[in-house]
């Protein structure tokens, strides 16, 4: 019986900043060792002419990396399309198909809103795949020495994609870049240590089981570790 191999798709997305609607998505697919099966890198232009993206000032940037083909501009559909057919494409050579994505909660949600007010579909995803949290399986096999700045209520220690990074990687200067493409690198890195610490993974097939309030996990304590 042939084992399965497992592709994980760990997905990013930049959104408006009203009703969250995705202007720029990302993907870096990757096995269990790192290596790059493939990847997407996309902006789209009638959601961009549709409501004005959270991060508009990054708008420049992304026109000079698609003048170095670095990055594509397209429509929603277009993207929508592509990433359909990579899925389609591993399936096809036999991988499970894991989507994964750094509060993957949001990134789902994002991109079935965007789907319904592009018109596009009922639902983003034209293939039945599996899904994972990299933050709430990370928080679950995290280094208990974990130290970061503390969230805004000043409770706990915060566990952003950008802190989490500094921490794993012991790189204090690094400043998440906020761009899908570029910020699907590092949360893959925070995937492959999550890996490597072989805890079982929470892998689900509706987003409504995804792990919740994962921040409560690393309360500040005095003179204590978190718990």
């Amino acid at each position: 019986m042939t084992v399965q191999k497992n592709a994980y798709i760990v997905m990013d997305t930049e959104t408006s900043g009203f009703t969250k609607l995705v202007f720029d998505f990302g993907w870096t697919t990757i096995d269990k060792r790192g290596n790059v099966l493939g990847s997407g890198d996309y902006n789209f232009l009638d959601v961009v002419a549709t409501e004005k993206p959270y991060f508009w000032k990054k708008i420049s940037g992304y026109a000079k990396r698609q003048r170095k083909g670095e990055h594509k501009v397209t429509t929603f559909a277009i993207g929508q399309r592509l990433f359909n057919m990579h899925v389609a494409h591993l399936k096809a050579q036999g991988y499970r198909v894991i989507l994964a994505a750094y509060n993957a909660a949001f990134d789902v949600r994002a991109l079935g809103i965007t789907a319904k007010r592009m018109k596009t579909g009922e639902r983003f995803m034209r293939h039945s795949v599996e899904l994972l949290d990299i933050w709430g399986n990370w928080a679950s096999s995290a280094p208990k020495a974990y130290t970061a700045p503390p969230t805004a209520s000043g409770k706990f220690y915060s566990t952003s994609a950008e802190n989490v990074y500094k921490f794993e990687m012991q790189m204090p200067e690094f400043v998440e870049a906020h761009t899908a493409k570029a910020d699907t690198k590092i949360e893959a890195e925070i995937l492959l240590k999550t890996l490597r610490r072989k805890k079982r993974l929470h892998i689900v097939k509706n987003p409504a089981n995804f792990q919740t309030r994962i921040w409560e996990k690393f309360t500040i304590e005095k003179d204590a570790a978190h718990g």
